[in-house]
């Protein structure tokens, strides 16, 4: 990822990332999907949100809020 990203949601499957990148876009905060691919089954694999660091902590909290956030 580049410089001035942060790691903010992480999810075993993919679609988990995509409804909270869908959240985040609803309130305005942009993000950005990382897939981790299985180095066995490139299809399997988790998936990272990015969004840029002055809007980490409002995109916890908007995850938190809409219960995608456990912490």
């Amino acid at each position: 990822m580049q410089e001035g990203w942060v790691l903010v949601f992480s999810a075993i499957e993919e679609y988990q990332a995509k409804i909270a990148d869908d959240v985040l876009k609803q309130h305005g905060i942009e993000s950005h999907i990382v897939k981790k691919p299985d180095s066995m089954f490139p299809t399997v694999g988790a998936a990272e949100l990015y969004t840029l660091a002055e809007h980490a902590e409002q995109a916890r909290e908007v995850l938190r809020a809409n219960d995608l956030l456990v912490e």
